[in-house]
């Protein structure tokens, strides 16, 4: 039988009559189905592709312009990227989730700037994934792109990184059929605003139209009746600290733990059209409320990982560059080489946009000061915690039994609650039997 590569095109399921789809006109969910075929996809090769409008009315009919909704900003750091809040494949038929990764957008926060350089950013990633050097490019490339009077709408063509589609393996059709659901962010997540007043915004939302999944299938190719699928999954959790002694405490239920990162972000950001609720910042104390002092950042000063309450990997706790006797700037170093290391491998470190100039502590929480976080260079803010279990890429650390945890000694000492997001990258396994159905091993 010979072999043929065919590239299919699939429409969501349940894209409404007018093809316009949004979070504000109760669209908050995309369904993708790849159905039961005789053919084996290369996860690699998904893409999501679109057009993306942006309007300032409810109506849906008025662009922002530079003398109408000045103030409208959205992630230029995540792009495209900044509308999607979940992303979950799960088996067609029987709805087995076989990976599912909350709170993308954060995900993608810590994920993107590690993964791509300047070059990039300026290059390929403004065409794809409408990803910009700075707010204001990409609030006149994107934001104001009809601002000209002429609907023009953002067409982009981006992967859907994760832990499936990451990986080196095809997937066999007609035994694993897939099913792609993306839960799109609200527009208070996706927008906020230059000077955190909301009052010309308020009615501001965004828009996709021409949606379509794009995908390489080999036909002619015969799948075992039994094969195993291995990736390593992306699992989110949340927890808010508010304390000097800050503590991130969960029971994983996981056996193959590899790497686990956490980022930050005042909880009032969250879904607030007034902050931006991507920031990935440190910890901050809480501005004053006029938003022009204070919000500076509340130092992280020890880091301990635990198992079962012992240091773990490491059996001492990482201490910060700043004290109380050293109140300096800089960035800290072996914090932020761990973070990276636990989102890729340090081998892998060839294109990032991290830099002394974009995780140092010389920016505040404010919108209005001079020093606020939307100036921060190179894409923006890029600071969090995090440890790598194995360095080989292996079978990683059995958290099935055990309980994991975090202990942080911060400046948090005017109870601002700040909202942490936590990953873990852990290995996963699919298994499929043309008798026995389809199974996920965690």
């Amino acid at each position: 039988m010979s072999v043929a590569k065919k590239y299919l095109s699939i429409q969501p399921n349940n894209v409404p009559s007018s093809g316009k789809v949004s979070f504000a006109r109760g669209n908050p969910i995309l369904t993708i189905t790849l159905g039961r075929q005789d053919g084996m996809l290369d996860l690699s090769s998904l893409r999501l592709a679109g057009k993306l409008n942006i309007w300032r009315d409810a109506a849906g009919t008025l662009p922002p312009t530079d003398a109408a909704a000045t103030e409208l900003r959205a992630s230029h750091k995540l792009g495209i990227y900044g509308v999607i809040d979940q992303l979950v494949f799960r088996h067609a038929e029987t709805k087995q989730v076989v990976e599912h990764i909350r709170h993308y957008g954060r995900f993608m926060s810590s994920y993107l700037p590690v993964m791509a350089g300047m070059q990039d950013v300026a290059g390929h990633l403004s065409e794809t994934a409408l990803i910009y050097p700075n707010y204001q490019s990409f609030r006149d490339s994107v934001v104001r792109r009809s601002a000209d009077g002429v609907t023009t709408p953002n067409d982009f063509c981006i992967p859907l990184p994760s832990g499936l589609t990451l990986g080196e393996s095809m997937l066999p059709l007609d035994k694993v059929p897939l099913e792609i659901e993306i839960h799109l962010a609200p527009d208070s997540q996706f927008f906020y605003s230059s000077d955190g007043t909301t009052t010309n915004i308020a009615n501001a939302f965004y828009e996709l139209s021409g949606l379509e999944v794009a995908c390489e299938v080999t036909y002619g190719q015969q799948s075992p009746d039994k094969g195993l699928l291995s990736f390593n999954s992306i699992t989110s959790y949340f927890s808010t600290l508010e304390t000097t002694n800050s503590i991130i405490n969960f029971n994983l239920g996981l056996s193959k733990v590899l790497a686990s990162f956490v980022n930050f972000v005042p909880s009032s950001f969250v879904n607030n059209l007034a902050q931006d609720g991507y920031l990935t910042y440190m910890p901050s104390l809480a501005p004053n409320a006029a938003g022009t002092g204070d919000g500076g950042v509340a130092n992280v000063e020890t880091i301990s990982f635990l198992r079962n309450g012992e240091r773990f990997p490491s059996a001492f706790e990482v201490e910060s560059v700043r004290s109380a006797t050293n109140e300096t700037p800089v960035v800290d170093s072996q914090i932020i080489k761990s973070f990276l290391s636990a989102i890729i491998p340090e081998k892998m470190h060839t294109r990032t946009t991290a830099s002394p100039l974009n995780t140092n502590r010389n920016f505040t929480v404010n919108q209005n000061a001079e020093t606020g976080y939307r100036f921060i260079p190179d894409t923006g803010g890029l600071y969090g915690v995090g440890v790598l279990y194995d360095q080989l890429d292996s079978e990683g650390v059995d958290f099935s039994r055990s309980q994991f945890s975090i202990q942080m000694t911060t400046g948090l000492v005017d109870g601002n609650p700040i909202s942490a997001y936590l990953f873990i990258k852990s290995k996963v396994v699919v298994a499929w039997d043309a008798q026995m159905g389809v199974q996920v091993i965690n």
